[in-house]
């Protein structure tokens, strides 16, 4: 019982660790992260500032009125969407996988030596392609509860920090779906003539905001996959020694 007791304590720390590991790295090289991925992270507003503009100002008024024209329009428009968002996702996320392997090799996040950042795309194909390694790495060093438990922590935290974030835009949104239900309803909505241009801005500004919301979630996820390299390396070395003597 004792030592339940003492493995489950062992584990809360290890995990308080992690995140706040990973959350002092984040924090103390912000803006030199700021640095190496603003070009795109603006792109990725960009990106989703037009996505939510067309869902909202094109793709809604089809679904909620007559001009549905067949299976085209219901499922090419949505399609072309989300690839455009998971696209722009996966721009984002590289802005960070070159300060965390720089970070891996040296113990320290440097300031990019250019005013464009670092474009690291070769590097992050390969990471993606190693994603089904590392977490093979996790799982052989037992700490799959852990990785679990970190990643529903980081969820309910970009959670609610959406939701402060992302509140103009969600207000906004609620407006658009109004507008539109009221004209497919045949009522007359009172809206800004300017509604496109707000909306691509609102989102715009927000979907920026909420890159560096999800970049801070690649932190503690490194400093768990970390743990594990090292974990295995000090194992082997170990068994290596006892092989020796």
């Amino acid at each position: 019982m004792e030592k339940k007791n003492e493995l489950s304590a062992h584990r809360a720390r290890s995990i308080q660790a992690v995140l706040g590991d990973g959350f002092r790295l984040y924090i103390q090289n912000f803006w030199r992260l700021v640095r190496s991925s603003w070009i795109q992270a603006i792109i990725y507003a960009l990106v989703f500032g037009a996505a939510y503009t067309c869902f909202f100002m094109l793709l809604l008024p089809r679904l909620l009125g007559s001009e549905v024209s067949g299976l085209a329009s219901v499922v090419c428009w949505p399609l072309i969407i989300v690839c455009c968002l998971l696209a722009a996702i996966l721009f984002a996320f590289a802005g960070g996988f070159a300060p965390l392997k720089e970070h891996w090799l040296s113990g320290a996040i440097s300031r990019p030596a250019r005013w464009w950042g670092r474009w690291p795309w070769r590097l992050t194909v390969r990471g993606l392609a190693r994603l089904p390694h590392m977490l093979w790495t996790v799982i052989r060093r037992k700490q799959l509860g852990s990785l679990i438990t970190v990643s529903l922590i980081l969820f309910l935290v970009v959670l609610v920090l959406t939701v402060i974030l992302q509140l103009p835009a969600v207000i906004l949104g609620l407006a658009n779906v109004e507008a539109q239900v009221g004209l497919a309803a045949g009522d007359a909505v009172d809206m800004p003539e300017n509604l496109c241009v707000l909306n691509v801005a609102t989102f715009s500004v927000c979907s920026f905001l909420q890159v560096y919301i999800h970049l801070g979630t690649l932190f503690p996820l490194y400093y768990i996959w970390r743990n594990a390299v090292n974990g295995l390396r000090s194992e082997g070395t170990k068994g290596t020694d006892s092989q020796n003597s």
